[in-house]
Parts: structure tokens; C-alpha cells; sequence
């Protein structure tokens, strides 16, 4: 809703504060050097915040996708009851996510245990992974399979040069991601 206002019989006195602005120092000018100081203070805290932000992006996106890659490698060591510790390695890096897989899965570490008892270790194959067609003694149905996956971060570290201790002005950040799963074989 619009107000109509009259402004008769204050065109004298509004004439005159007209008049005393005019004669103030320029005051849209006086506070600008503050402005750009208060601006450099914040804004270097706040690309701080954004860059540890980033950074702990990136470690719960290869957290999650560790944890995935997991549970698709213990899948697939409870279906092929022949895989061996080199054949789910292969599989899980086949099928895994690029942030934690570059590089043939280097940074990774693979441990297959077979109703409690570890698996001779294994590499994984970049060349690309086959399913197992015949071994000595496959694993009966229902027999424990699990698949445990240690993932080095100091691949993905970008705020620190430290891989042994990575922090940026005292947080630190984790150096070894890991996840476990249990399946049943089938």
C-alpha cells in the first residue's frame, strides 16, 4: 500500500538540513580503509575454514566409498567360494571408487580371512579381474568370510606435506582409513 505523504510547511526546515549535510566532511568515505580491513581479516579466516572443510570433504567421501568397496569385495568373496585375497583385491579395484583405487590400488591393503584363518596375501591385478573357475578346496556354504581394507590418505591430504603427521594450524587430519566386513559364503 502506497502513502501519499505532503510535505508542506517543511520545505524550510528540510532546506536547511540539506544544507548542514552539505557542509559535514564526505561521510560515505570516511570508514572505507576500515571496510577493507575488516574484509582481509575475515575473509582469510574464512578461506581457512574453507579449505579444512574441502579437506575433510575429501576424507569422508573415501571413507564412505572404503566402506562400500568393502562390503562389494566381501560380496563377491562370499559368492565365488575360489576367490583368493589377489582375486577380490583385483575386484574391489576394479569396482572401486577412482579417489581411493588410483593408481592400481596402491594405497590400499587388502586382508581376506577365511573362517578365522588369514588368506596367503595378494595384490591386485590391473589389468582387470576374472571370476575364479577352479580351486583345490572351495569354501563350504556358510563358512565366515571377512574382508578388512586399510586405505593410506596421503594421497588425498592437500593441506599438508607431512604423511606421517598431517595437520594445518593443529588439526590434525587421519593418516589410515579402514574398514571390515563379515559375509557368509554361499
Amino acid at each position: 500500500m502506497r502513502r501519499n505523504f505532503n510535505y508542506a510547511g517543511f520545505g524550510h526546515k528540510m532546506s536547511n538540513a540539506c544544507s548542514e549535510l552539505k557542509m559535514l566532511p564526505n561521510v560515505r568515505f570516511r570508514f572505507r580503509g576500515q571496510a577493507m580491513v575488516e574484509f582481509a581479516l575475515v575473509l582469510f579466516v574464512a578461506l581457512i575454514v574453507l579449505f579444512v572443510a574441502i579437506q575433510m570433504a575429501f576424507i569422508g567421501q573415501a571413507a564412505l566409498a572404503l566402506g562400500q568397496m568393502n562390503y562389494q569385495g566381501a560380496r563377491f568373496a562370499a559368492v565365488n567360494q575360489c576367490a583368493t585375497t589377489a582375486d577380490v583385491a583385483s575386484y574391489m579395484v576394479a569396482n572401486g571408487s577412482p579417489t581411493i583405487t588410483r593408481g592400481c590400488g596402491s594405497q590400499l591393503t587388502v586382508t581376506v580371512k577365511d573362517n578365522g584363518t588369514t588368506l596367503t596375501a595378494g595384490t591386485a591385478s590391473c589389468s582387470g579381474w576374472t571370476a575364479p573357475t577352479t580351486c583345490a578346496s572351495p569354501r563350504s556354504f556358510g563358512d565366515s568370510i571377512q574382508v578388512s581394507v586399510t586405505f593410506n590418505t596421503s594421497s588425498i591430504i592437500f593441506l599438508s606435506k607431512n604423511t606421517t603427521n598431517p595437520n594445518f594450524l593443529g588439526i590434525p587430519f587421519p593418516t589410515q582409513l579402514s574398514s571390515q566386513e563379515t559375509a557368509m559364503s554361499e
